[in-house]
């Protein structure tokens, strides 16, 4: 009869480990559903997008090998794969914390809202590409409901009107009078978005940041406790089979 010690630490490392697979599932496909995205917009994908993109796919697929590992010397009682399994997660881990920490830091150093400049401005003045801009701030501003980059009176300095994708309930129409109307009493009774879109993808930024550390932060307590468990079930596993090569020795000796 095997000890109840290893039987629960199975079960658990076991459970754990399925939790592993299927996180590491989820995040390769949502990062392979990104990608496809990102490829029928090239013009809205940063180089820093594919690379975050290509290393969560890549941790995504480490941690489902490392989690299978973790699984087969659980279940088969492996006392090397159990180590392997252990140091692979060490791996990982170190992996996740230097490049949280470096993300922090880049995040913090670099600013967000120079591009965003660029484009708006770029929209003001550059003939060839106004329509193509224009259709980025439009869906830009209605999909965040802000106007500009700092607020509506950035339209002024550039000498420009605010235009329908500012109002709500203008822009959702097609080109005709009624959104023509709807545009005039917006703009004359000053119902357009005053937070510009600087401050609503900031504050987008900052939602999305608190649920990814959160969620990584968790898993990396998880992988943590598998690589420790790990090695537990590991040392368990080689104390019990020497203590009964003893008992079995000492049994043929007498």
């Amino acid at each position: 009869m095997k000890p109840r010690s290893i039987r629960c630490m199975k079960f658990f490392l076991t459970l754990f480990n399925i939790f592993c697979i299927l996180f590491g599932l989820i995040l390769m496909a949502i990062c392979m559903i990104n990608m496809r995205e990102k490829k029928t917009r090239p013009d809205q994908q940063s180089v820093l997008s594919r690379g975050a993109l290509s290393f969560l796919l890549t941790l995504g697929f480490g941690l489902v090998v490392t989690a299978i590992l973790g699984c087969i010397g659980a279940l088969r009682e492996h006392v090397k794969i159990l180590y392997i399994h252990a140091c692979f997660f060490v791996f990982l881990v170190s992996v996740e914390l230097i490049v949280g920490v470096g993300s922090a830091v880049l995040s913090a150093w670099v600013g967000g809202s120079s591009e965003l400049r660029v484009q708006f401005y770029k929209n003001s003045t550059v003939d060839d590409d106004v329509s193509k801009q224009q259709v980025f701030w439009d869906d830009l501003q209605s999909e965040y409901q802000c106007c500009g980059v700092d607020g509506p009176q950035d339209y002024s300095v550039i000498n420009r009107d605010i235009p329908p994708s500012c109002c709500a309930r203008a822009h959702p129409l097609r080109e005709g009078g009624a959104r023509r109307h709807l545009h005039t009493t917006c703009l004359n009774e000053r119902t357009y978005y005053s937070k510009g879109c600087e401050e609503a993808l900031r504050q987008k930024k900052a939602f999305k940041g608190k649920i990814f550390v959160t969620i990584g932060v968790f898993f990396a307590l998880l992988e943590i406790f598998c690589l420790l468990l790990a090695f537990w079930m590991a040392r368990t596993i080689r104390a019990e089979r020497r203590k009964l090569q003893q008992n079995l020795q000492a049994h043929f000796e007498t």
